[in-house]
Order: C-alpha cells, then structure tokens, then sequence
C-alpha cells in the first residue's frame, strides 16, 4: 500500500473515532436521557457516565495530538477497552444492537494499524 492510501485510511478511521469519542464524551458528561437508558438497559449505574464520558473526551483528544506516541498508545488501549466491554455487554444482556462497538473495533484496529505504518516510515 502506498503513503498516500495509508495516511487516508488513517485519518478517515481517526476522524470517525475521534469525532464518535466526543459525540459520546459530550453524551456520558452530560448524562443523556439515552445514555442513562444505554447504561441501565446493560445493568450499569447512572454514575459510570460521569466516569466514561471525560475518558472518552480525553482519548479523542489523544488520538488527534501528534506529540506524545505514547499518551496515543495509552489511549488506543482505552479505547479498546472500553469497546470490547460495550460489545460483550451487549451480547450479555441479549442486546441485539451488540455488533455496533464491534465495528467501532475493526475501524480502531485500522486506525491503529495505519498509525503504526506511519510511525515506522519516521524512523
């Protein structure tokens, strides 16, 4: 695969992560009636907003700031993290929307994928 590709894929999947983690920090901060709804549906207090919603924000900020590859690498497992439990929570409480953070998933892995080919093209 050429740069060219490689920097588009990487931008277009963390664009759509970046922009969903601050759609979703915005949503968790302020305790949405659907992410209260989300959270109870799933067996979760209300209170687990207050602490995903500033991870989420953070992490999306991380993705986008291009000076500290480690405080990426961090988030990149946070966000992993915090996706594989959605999508397993879903399939525990017989969600039918559980292959949402999967996709989510696959988009993190291609943006983590792509980020890594760059990095190495630095060096």
């Amino acid at each position: 695969m050429n740069k060219t590709v490689i920097k588009v894929l990487y931008w277009a999947t963390t664009g759509l992560i970046a922009v969903g983690n601050l759609f979703g920090a915005y949503a968790y901060t302020t305790q949405s009636p659907q992410v209260l709804e989300g959270l109870a549906h799933l067996g979760y207090p209300g209170y687990l907003a207050l602490i995903l919603g500033p991870a989420k924000g953070l992490s999306a900020l991380a993705l986008l700031y291009p000076k500290f590859p480690r405080l990426k690498e961090w988030a990149y497992a946070g966000i992993t993290f915090n996706v594989l439990g959605a999508g397993l929570s879903h399939i525990f409480a017989k969600d039918p929307n559980y292959p949402t953070p999967f996709i989510f998933l696959a988009l993190l892995a291609v943006s983590y994928i792509t980020w890594r080919k760059l990095e190495a093209e630095k060096a």
